[in-house]
């Protein structure tokens, strides 16, 4: 600010904005954005007063000012449109699609309300909502930055990262929790130097619409979204490769010639054009902007509104979209219909010469019986012209040595031995080799996506004797040969990478001189749920399941069965008094349930001290589907890595997933960031799209040890997605219960889960019987809600487990009565815990602090020669400038940290750190250590800034 400015009168400001119902903050005037007090989580909850506005903004200090938004605020949201937005258009075509879509009105009084130019060339717009909670902050639409955009550091992480995303937001909100900036803050508040401007109305002319109109505005904004969506192939499936004939599939031609608008029609109506993108409304005109296409040159449909069959959000084709709409999404279905309707081309007879002689017929080995030939995704039937086959001149038996039907017969050219398979030279005068042991393939298989895989068999000696060796690889492998004998190279297949061509070649001639031979199975990928709806528990289902992982083998082979269905309800019938058991069962039960009910993933954490039962608790409820042995593989260990936990999680859609032993984790930070992406159903995007990036799951993770599992975590809200209890399982007294229920499981397992899920299929079958699985447990949600926020957003997960608790036993698979809504009550949803965690743990120090100052070492009594306290000096007292700083030394505070609760000094000093509560020196590694000398020592410290640990007579307020 120069000397010719008036400083702005930031009192005025504040009762202008309290006097509109408003909460607001002091900003730091460092360019940071940061709040001025040391904490102001309590302003999200009360509003500030009169009195606390003269404090802060009394005198001729430098301060912004900021409004803290949501409930305490009386339901005020922000909508903000960053500077790049704005330059961009962006704000000119979001009120270009309002008023198409009728929310010209409500946009108006929104533009004309109160009305804020940012120092970067932004607008805030806020509203009041009515009637609907505020959600909190949300990002509503981003796009990629462009190479030139780039800063320093970003092209710095390019280089460390080169697959990561430099994203720039272009718009979003400011909810619950959040606070934004406001005038007239200006000079150094902002790193820019400039100041915001007041541009329309103010405070008190926030123009008030009702939750569902808002919503509508979030959607339009939304709909300018420009960042790349991955698409799932039952949406948007993968294109197939070219036909060597040059023959049009049917799907890829209605591709190519169908129009949205045929496809939508009675669903959506076009709405407006902006450009290639049209936006559509629904058909019968109520409403705003629910879906768009043409966004980019793949002219993909993306519906923002959930009232469709479409899933919101997810990229669509054309294809996908008549497939889901005219057939319920199967892609087979509408394929032959198509070809019906005149779409795609028929495939051309084969060319070359061929014996003679004719085809032998072929047995029936599909797994059903088929009408017409079978056909793949998106393309007609291949008639079976020119599969005539010759059977080799030894004669090799197909059947005895690979269990294929009789008829399958070697293709013209080719002869295969027990020295390998050969292929006639183009002179016809000698046989060249392709493989050097008999390999073929033996099975077809097709997941619920539509995805192919085949079975490849071979012959393997390298143990001496001969032995079958049998993999399942996609068919994209199999017909690129080099890739395929990389991935199997290691498995022993009889080739090298000098015949690549051959062995692919002679795979395919195999499988198509052997059309309607070769048996045709389904396959999955993952137990539990299957795109199509139906539900694998076990390898042992009758499904062939072959999982992506190596790692994930042998947890699959570990979902077995064994014992009876009553033997295993004789022992958890010793669970009747222990409750924490129960809950653990209820857990394994209700995993199937978070699909229907659409609930995400989340955390039960059976945490104590005690000896008593936590493993066991776990095994019981891990033998409703699986092996709970330690030789079996289906129970987990926590001293293993990020990639390897999320593999282990990808093996399960609706199944119950064990860790155990938090305290063998070899980095807290692990249990940190699992428990931070478990509920976002996949795993963290890993850079060029690499196999095994953002793994999905659906799963309830059970986790148990000495240390809760929130104590390892910083992130916000992961107390929401934990449920947490530190009773001991079997108390003090059962100790011989808890050995009958492990010694139990171990001879019955794997029967009340697949009993459990037929009843769940067969009451999902029934007319509305999602709706009325999800009405009851709304219901519960209902009763389980009081008064906090942390139970209100908890409600939902102990509702699914009071749920299938209950249906269990109403089927009788459970020989005890559910658990009362009491008890539930007292081991969740009374207790109340903060996601502050780092805030808690600074709280747990400045009060050790206080309490041992005499600990602490200072110049005056090193004058005084005064010796070391029994346990040590905690740290150093020191004064720089006539501010008295704190700093401890870092073992002394991870012990405190520790007894104190389980805190983990890993997972809060970095939000210490950014939080401005310690100092850094650049030149330290870590920054956060910084050397101080004592007692004629050096040692590396956490320094404190006195908005971390204020001493004396201090002021505490930031």
């Amino acid at each position: 600010m120069t000397d010719t400015q008036t400083a702005p009168d930031l009192r005025a400001a504040a009762r202008e904005m309290h006097d509109a119902g408003l909460c607001v903050l002091p900003i730091k005037a460092d360019g940071s954005k940061a709040p001025a007090v040391r904490s102001w989580t309590p302003y999200k909850l009360t509003r500030s007063t009169p009195n606390e506005h003269d404090d802060w903004f009394g005198g001729d200090r430098s301060q912004g000012i900021a409004v803290v938004y949501g409930a305490v605020s009386g339901a005020v949201e922000m909508i903000e449109f960053e500077g790049l937005a704005v330059r961009e258009g962006l704000l000119e075509a979001a009120t270009e699609i309002m008023e198409a879509s009728g929310l010209a009105e409500p946009w108006n009084a929104v533009l004309g309300g109160w009305a804020t130019e940012s120092p970067s060339g932004g607008r805030h717009y806020r509203v009041r909502v009515e009637g609907a909670e505020v959600p909190g902050n949300t990002k509503l639409a981003s796009r990629l930055a462009r190479e030139d955009e780039y800063t320093d550091e970003e092209r710095q992480r390019l280089r460390e990262k080169p697959g990561s995303r430099i994203v720039r937001v272009l718009i979003e909100t400011r909810g619950e929790g959040g606070y934004g900036l406001v005038e007239p803050s200006g000079g150094s508040v902002h790193a820019s130097g400039r100041p915001y401007v007041r541009i329309a109305g103010g405070p008190a002319s926030i123009p008030v619409l009702d939750g569902d109109t808002v919503a509508a505005i979030r959607d339009v904004c939304r709909m300018l979204d420009r960042l790349p969506r991955p698409e799932p192939a039952r949406t948007a499936p993968r294109p197939a490769a070219p036909r060597p004939d040059g023959t049009l599939r049917p799907g890829d031609d209605f591709e190519a010639r169908a129009s949205w608008e045929h496809i939508l029609r009675g669903i959506f109506r076009p709405v407006t054009t902006r450009g290639s993108e049209t936006y559509w409304g629904w058909a019968d005109g109520v409403g705003g902007v629910k879906a768009t296409t043409g966004r980019d040159e793949h002219d993909r449909l993306f519906v923002f509104a959930t009232g469709s069959d479409f899933a919101p959000e997810v990229p669509y084709t054309k294809f996908g979209a008549y497939a889901l709409l005219n057939h319920g999404g199967d892609h087979r279905a509408a394929a032959r219909e198509l070809a019906r309707q005149d779409y795609g081309s028929r495939h051309l007879a084969a060319v070359g010469p061929r014996p003679s002689a004719p085809a032998p017929a072929a047995g029936p080995v599909s797994t059903a019986p088929r009408s017409e030939p079978a056909e793949d995704d998106q393309q007609d039937a291949a008639p079976e012209a020119g599969a005539e086959t010759e059977s080799d001149p030894k004669g090799f038996d197909y059947a005895l040595t690979f269990g294929l039907p009789a008829a399958v017969r070697t293709p013209y050219d080719y002869r295969v031995t027990g020295r390998g398979v050969e292929v006639l030279s183009t002179s016809g005068e000698n046989w060249l080799r392709v493989t050097f042991a008999p390999l073929v393939v033996t099975a077809t298989f097709e997941d619920p996506e539509g995805d192919q895989y085949v079975e490849l068999s071979w012959i393997d000696r390298s143990l001496g004797r001969p032995r079958t060796i049998s993999r399942i690889v996609s068919r994209e492998t199999a017909k690129r040969g080099r890739k395929l004998i990389e991935t199997l190279g290691s498995a022993g297949l009889p080739a090298v990478e000098g015949d690549a061509r051959a062995v692919e070649k002679w795979l395919a001639e195999f499988e198509a001189a052997n059309v309607g031979r070769i048996p045709s199975e389904q396959l999955a990928r993952w137990l539990g749920w299957q795109d199509d709806g139906t539900f694998v528990s076990s390898p042992e289902d009758g499904i062939k399941v072959d999982v992506p992982f190596e790692e994930q083998r042998g947890p699959a082979r570990a979902h077995t069965r064994k014992g009876t269905l009553g033997g295993w309800k004789e022992t958890v019938a010793h669970l009747e008094p222990f409750p924490v058991p129960r809950v653990a069962v209820a857990a394994a039960l209700a995993a199937p349930l978070l699909k229907p009910l659409g609930i995400n993933s989340f955390t039960l954490d059976i945490s104590s001290r005690s000896t008593k039962g936590k493993t066991t608790a776990l095994q019981v409820a891990l033998s409703v589907w699986a092996d709970p042995s330690e030789h079996a593989s289906a129970m987990s260990n926590w001293r293993t890595t990020l990639y390897a936990i999320e593999k282990r999680l990808n093996l399960v859609r609706g199944l119950v997933t064990v860790f155990d032993e938090t305290m063998a984790v070899t980095d807290d930070t692990l249990i940190d960031e699992v428990l931070y992406q478990l509920p976002m159903n996949h795993g963290k995007a890993r850079s060029g799209g690499a196999f095994g990036n953002m793994l999905p799951w659906e799963t309830i993770l059970l986790s148990s040890g000495e240390r809760p599992a929130l104590s390892f975590t910083t992130s916000q809200g992961a107390a929401a997605r934990i449920l947490g209890t530190t009773i001991a399982p079997f108390g003090d007294g059962g100790g011989e219960a808890a050995a009958a229920a492990r010694d139990g499981v171990l001879a019955n397992h794997g029967q009340a889960g697949p009993e459990f899920i037929q009843y769940i299929l067969s009451g999902l079958a029934q007319p509305n019987g999602r709706e009325a699985l999800k009405q009851r447990h709304r219901a519960l949600v209902d009763e389980f809600r009081g008064g906090g926020d942390m139970t209100n957003r908890r409600a939902p997960m102990v509702a699914a487990l009071v749920l299938a608790e209950t249906l269990a036993c109403g089927r009788g698979l459970l020989p005890y009565e559910p658990l009362g809504h009491d008890v539930w009550r007292g081991l969740f949803t009374a207790h109340n815990p903060t996601d502050n965690r780092p805030e808690m743990a600074l709280d747990v120090l400045r009060e050790y602090v206080a309490g041992h100052a005499h600990e602490l070492y200072s110049a005056s009594r090193g004058v005084m020669g005064e010796r070391p306290p029994f346990s040590g000096w905690l740290g150093t007292l020191s004064s720089d400038k006539g501010v008295m700083k704190v700093a401890l030394l870092p073992e002394r505070v991870r012990k405190i940290l520790a007894d104190a609760g389980g805190y983990s000094l890993d997972a809060v000093v970095g939000s210490w750190v950014d939080a401005g509560y310690l100092e850094t020196l650049k030149s330290q590694r870590p920054a956060h250590l910084v050397p101080r000398r004592f007692d004629g020592a050096r040692a590396k410290c956490l320094v404190f800034t006195p908005e971390g640990i204020a001493f004396g007579g201090q002021d505490e307020a930031a």
